[in-house]
């Protein structure tokens, strides 16, 4: 296949390296992040005759990128995490004969197909329950934690309200709020409100009671965080921004330990409870978050051409009986092994 990747970031190197072995590859990139890359504006490059684009750009011009992509009728796997919905790119997608996947990353991404695999095994859902987080193997510098991807979407994650239904309303609450501690295979970690439902808060809105998705660190980073964005060094207001100046200071916080990405998604309905689990770790040079984040884009390559033009949020894929079992053989083969523990209370 020839292949468009737009961006070649942390995420988008490796998305470049494992392609570029089997198949015809175009990265673009304005700082040049692949040795190949053509240094050009994403949003300039020609659109060819390419038989997918995948995009790895920063959010805040992915959209638009994106956009232009479905307009031409190429077929689109995105990675980015942007601001903008997703689905206002259907009508023009089914116009020009566009498939179109966002949030194809890991989260949201692989927590979407396997929240639309409980979905489908359970019926209506009680409780969906979404526990991620990338982290250094031990806690490491002043907040426990080592950047692994972009610190400005590191941060938009910090302060953008949560969305999440509870009791079957939608609802808005505090990121970085009802911490709780869970256990995880590399020990106890906290977890807190973020706001990484995006599409499935309209896709599964009438399937589940109460859906919500925590992002996982280790103990004591909330409670610094959270002064951090309380004291204002999270804002956009200002010259310069503060936030453009805590991003560079924060992506100096690359240390030189080993990430680990940890995924567990829990469902439960009246006395059954289905959870699945995801442990990457680094290998071959790569970090834990390239390989779950671009496992997941590349592994869209098997299915995509199976899909209706359109918008298809990954979760229809983890509804699929035939998709589904594709997709995970795919990204098993990178490293990145799902395991599913069935739980049914026996009433006596």
């Amino acid at each position: 296949m020839k292949i468009l990747l737009l961006g070649c970031g942390h995420i988008g190197r490796y998305i470049y390296e494992l392609l570029s072995t089997k198949h015809e590859v175009v990265a673009v990139d304005k700082a040049k992040g692949c040795p190949a890359a053509v240094q050009q504006d994403a949003l300039e490059v020609p659109l060819g005759d390419y038989d997918i684009v995948i995009n790895a750009l920063p959010g805040n011009v992915a959209y638009k990128a994106s956009r232009r992509v479905v307009e031409a009728g190429l077929d689109v796997i995105d990675v980015s995490f942007y601001a903008e919905d997703p689905f206002t790119l259907h009508e023009v997608a089914v116009k020009t004969g566009a498939r179109y996947v966002p949030d194809a990353g890991v989260a949201p991404g692989l927590s979407n197909i396997l929240t639309g695999r409980l979905v489908a095994d359970l019926g209506h859902v009680d409780e969906l329950g979404i526990y991620v987080g990338g982290i250094p193997e031990r806690p490491v510098g002043p907040l426990g934690y080592s950047i692994t991807w972009s610190p400005l979407d590191l941060i938009e994650e910090y302060t953008r309200p949560a969305r999440l239904i509870k009791s079957g309303e939608k609802t808005v609450v505090d990121p970085l709020s009802d911490v709780e501690h869970i256990n995880s295979p590399i020990g106890t970690l906290e977890a807190f409100y973020t706001d990484g439902l995006r599409t499935l808060l309209k896709t599964l809105a009438d399937k589940v009671s109460t859906m919500y998705e925590k992002t996982l660190r280790w103990p004591g980073h909330v409670e610094k965080i959270r002064l951090l964005r309380d004291l204002g060094f999270m804002a956009e207001e200002g010259e310069p921004p503060p936030r453009e100046v805590t991003a560079k200071l924060l992506a100096r916080l690359k240390f030189d330990v080993p990430d680990v990405v940890y995924m567990k998604v829990i469902g439960v309905r009246g006395e059954k409870r289905i959870v699945y689990e995801v442990l990457v770790k680094p290998q071959g040079g790569w970090t834990a978050m390239q390989i779950a984040t671009g496992s997941v884009a590349v592994g869209m390559q098997y299915v995509i051409k199976d899909l209706e033009p359109g918008v298809t949020p990954p979760e229809y894929i983890g509804m699929s009986n035939r998709l589904f079992p594709r997709l995970l053989s795919a990204i098993k083969q990178q490293g990145v092994v799902v395991t599913q523990v069935l739980v049914v209370k026996l009433s006596l």
